[in-house]
């Protein structure tokens, strides 16, 4: 049997039900006062235990980072180009008279100093004819000056005078070409060298021209590259450089020339560095690096793992400012060393991030820590 409240029940039920609510407002008006008492205060405590909040949060986020503090120096900025070696000179020995080789002198490969015989033709006539010569010019001599005492006895005529000196002076010429062709028959090395080919051997016969041999100096060492429009200005000839050789020897040289016209193709300007090679170790042919020294700037020596990039892909090292806040700062790499990189565009001092500096942002603050005492955590 189900049993209905009468009114005065619900009404009862009703007024307790309102008392118990107005006790429990009374209750928390109380808290809240004894916190912040009444009106705006209370709202000023709320807003400052909320900054409190705020603020604890913001010191959680900060990043502990391990730094290290660099000072600039001077160091030379460097232009560096890929580049090979090459000879100081070549030439091809070739011959100036027709004859069979009678003797090589030359092996590929071998020093050979200069005024040292490459090859020797055979003479032929050619000794014959020299006397031949000589006998003419003896001639020819003794006609002249009798021709010229009798002319002071007015028994020659200024022609015929004139004829026995021309003839003198023919006869002369001839045995000049005829020593010219025996001295041809030796051919020399107009140079200190090393015989890179040799084309002819024992019994070949040669005509004017044919190839004999072809000769190198690599003593200085030449090293080419090629400089852009932009670095071109900055170089003049005795600049000193370095070559890093194909099998990583370092050589140091002096450029010789610096083309005064860039290459139609490339548009970049040859340039020659002159190396020093005096017991031929160093050969022709072979790749290199070519490093020239410039002006003078100041930097800074880091570690390649302290670079970073920006969004851009900018090349850059993430620092510590006086406020504690990280900073991407841009820079220019200048050269490398066997310790790091030399970069430019840093501060005189700088805090730079040596660990951690994949965790921050630009402006974020961070707690910066001595590198040998850091530990990478997030407090």
């Amino acid at each position: 049997m189900i049993r209905i409240f009468s009114k005065s029940t619900w009404l009862a039920i009703l007024v307790a039900a309102a008392v118990s609510v107005w006790m429990l407002s009374g209750y928390f008006k109380t808290g809240m006062t004894e916190a912040a008492g009444d009106g705006p205060n209370a709202r000023s405590v709320l807003g400052e235990a909320a900054a409190n909040m705020a603020a604890s949060g913001t010191e959680r986020a900060r990043i502990q980072v391990a730094v290290v503090r660099s000072k600039a120096q001077l160091v030379s900025r460097d232009i560096v180009v890929s580049g090979r070696t090459e000879p100081n000179r070549s030439v091809e020995i070739r011959a100036e008279a027709e004859g069979r080789v009678v003797q090589i002198n030359a092996e590929r490969g071998a020093f050979i100093a200069a005024g040292q015989p490459v090859a020797r033709l055979d003479v032929r006539d050619r000794q014959a004819r020299l006397a031949e010569a000589e006998a003419l010019v003896a001639q020819h001599k003794l006609q002249y000056e009798a021709a010229e005492r009798l002319s002071g006895q007015n028994l020659m005529s200024a022609a015929q005078i004139a004829e026995a000196k021309a003839r003198l002076v023919s006869s002369e010429a001839a045995r000049v070409d005829v020593r010219l062709e025996i001295e041809r028959t030796n051919l020399v090395a107009p140079f200190d060298a090393i015989v890179q080919e040799r084309a002819a051997e024992i019994g070949d016969f040669v005509r004017i021209g044919d190839t004999i041999a072809e000769l190198v100096d690599i003593d200085p060492l030449i090293v080419v590259g090629e400089i852009s429009e932009r670095e071109i200005s900055t170089l003049t000839a005795g600049h000193p450089g370095v070559a890093i050789l194909g099998d990583g020897r370092k050589v140091e040289g002096v450029v010789r020339y610096v083309a005064p016209v860039a290459n139609e193709g490339t548009r970049t300007f040859r340039v020659e560095l002159a190396v020093p090679n005096p017991d031929l170790s160093f050969r022709a042919g072979t790749t290199a690096q070519l490093k020239l020294a410039t002006e003078t700037v100041r930097g800074h020596l880091l570690s390649p793992a302290l670079l970073a990039l920006d969004d851009s892909g900018s090349i850059g090292v993430k620092i510590v400012d006086k406020d504690s806040r990280a900073h991407f700062v841009p820079v220019e790499m200048l050269r490398s060393a066997d310790a790091g990189i030399w970069v430019t565009g840093l501060p005189d001092e700088a805090t730079v991030i040596a660990i951690g500096q994949g965790f921050v942002t630009d402006g974020q603050l961070v707690n910066a820590v001595p590198a040998n005492a850091a530990e990478l955590r997030s407090e």
